[in-house]
């Protein structure tokens, strides 16, 4: 469990210091009403945007990799001689690691006289794992007497697909800007923890363990071979997916069957000059999965009453080792009988939806600040992020953030942007935490990054104001 726990890693969440930093088009994708300062972008594949990283709920690294008080190496919390407060005192009733990634396949926007469109095609994988702490509990302090534990909410989720959108941004009066983007989800796979109720009971005379989990699956692009007992025997990949061919990789993307459809909404309203206030939803969605769904259920109760062991009872050719082994078979064999595996029906699953609510003031043409709330909301877990920005603006040619975030239960996370533009290329890197690697390490929850290339065109037409009716040229 440990090990999974530190493990996943690929994934980060949407990053908000990109949100106030108008010198990159793809901020439009935090807040569909802004509107990029230029005719005409084109992302490069692949990398605009490309982002990733991970983050933990509760623990940092210092929680669980600790040095070991008389020796030169490392032990984890886990170890006799460790201090396991720091890792117990962080826990949440339910906690949660989380991560995604995702990469741009294509990416285009342009204005016109009716406003700002854009298209995008993207590849997205979102997961997350989320475990309880009395399961911590249970591993560090061991099973009290006449102790409950409630593992409720033990489980993850994980999700790939393809996403195509296209958005609009307008305007509807000089202090009021709207825009909206639409979305078609294609699923590729799932897995999804649809109910987890688990308690433990325990006592000197029995342990009473009472269960109620659903695992539902979709694995379109394999087959899930199960034997005489209903178990899963095998999961076999389809065989074009061994040496794939660029034409292969494309028909099980956009060909799964799995199909799903959601929006992002966006408001940017100037009350006042140098004023603005921002507020964005962002995935508003579900994919609805179809195609190879499976389900696994554990349901029941079953009493534990410990192992009766009579040394005088054992046959001549039977050692203790025999007899622990055929006892340990015996129950295994029993909690299997509350283990059901098959075919399932489809089922539905929304995208972690994001509300955005922000503000920013221009101090100076080229210096602004903004303040900016972000929450995510899961299917146990509602997760709080707060940001604060300074934003440097030279013309075209650059674009500076540093921000400054509570997020993950920290305060520690120092974040900063940047965005070039050599001729029409405009290069940028935007992370929230980046520079916690630098500061405090093995203090840091979370690492997220954006990057990403494109090719601008139309910036100086549209900072004069001038309509032009010819091809848009640097």
């Amino acid at each position: 469990m440990i090990t999974l726990t530190m493990g996943i890693s690929g994934m980060a969440q949407i990053n908000s210091t990109l949100y106030f930093m108008h010198g990159i088009p793809q901020a439009n994708r935090i807040n569909p009403a802004y509107q990029p300062r230029c005719g005409l972008y084109l992302g490069l594949p692949l990398v605009s945007p490309a982002r990733g990283g991970f983050s933990f709920s509760s623990q940092s690294y210092e929680d669980v990799i600790q040095r070991h008080p008389t020796e030169n190496s490392l032990i984890t919390f886990l170890h006799p001689l460790a201090d396991r407060e720091p890792y117990l005192e962080h826990l949440k009733p339910v906690n949660l690691v989380a991560s995604n990634l995702a990469t741009s396949l294509a990416s285009l926007g342009f204005r016109t006289k009716i406003g700002f469109f854009s298209l995008g095609v993207a590849t997205r994988m979102d997961g997350s794992l989320t475990y309880p702490a009395d399961l911590i509990h249970l591993l560090v302090d061991g099973v009290e007497e006449g102790g409950t534990y409630s593992l409720d909410g033990l489980g993850a989720n994980l999700s790939l697909f393809e996403e195509i959108s296209a958005g609009w941004a307008g305007s509807l009066s000089d202090r009021l800007d709207i825009g909206v983007r639409a979305k078609v989800l294609l699923g590729v796979g799932n897995l999804f923890t649809n109910r987890s109720e688990v308690s433990l009971y325990t006592s000197q005379e029995a342990w009473n363990i009472r269960s109620d989990l659903l695992i539902n699956t979709s694995l379109g692009f394999a087959e899930v071979i199960y034997n005489e007992e209903g178990l899963i025997e095998e999961i076999k990949v389809d065989e074009e997916l061994r040496n794939p061919t660029p034409y292969e990789i494309a028909r099980y993307a956009f060909g799964s069957g799995n199909y799903g459809f959601g929006a992002d909404l966006g408001i940017v309203y100037r009350p006042v000059d140098k004023l603005s206030l921002n507020i964005s939803v962002v995935d508003l969605a579900y994919i609805r999965w179809e195609q190879e769904v499976h389900q696994i259920s554990f349901k029941g109760e079953y009493e534990f009453d410990g192992i009766e062991f009579n040394p005088f009872g054992l046959a001549e050719d039977e050692t203790f080792g025999d007899y622990l082994d055929s006892t340990l078979s015996q129950i295994a064999d029993s909690l299997s009988g509350f283990l059901v595996m098959g075919p399932g029906a489809p089922y539905s699953k929304r995208l972690n939806t994001k509300l955005y609510v922000g503000a920013s003031y221009d101090i100076a043409p080229m210096l602004s600040f903004g303040i900016l709330s972000r929450t995510e909301f899961r299917k146990r877990i509602i997760t709080e992020h707060v940001t604060a920005t300074a934003n440097f603006s030279a013309g075209r040619l650059i674009n500076l953030s540093l921000s400054y975030s509570y997020m993950h239960s920290s305060f520690r996370n120092i974040g900063a942007g940047f965005a070039f533009n050599v001729g029409p290329l405009n290069l940028y890197m935007v992370s929230d935490n980046l520079l916690n690697l630098v500061f405090w390490p093995q203090a840091s929850r979370a690492v997220n990054v954006w990057l990403g290339m494109n090719l601008v065109f139309g910036y100086k037409s549209f900072m004069q104001g001038v309509e032009r009716d010819r091809p848009l040229v640097y």
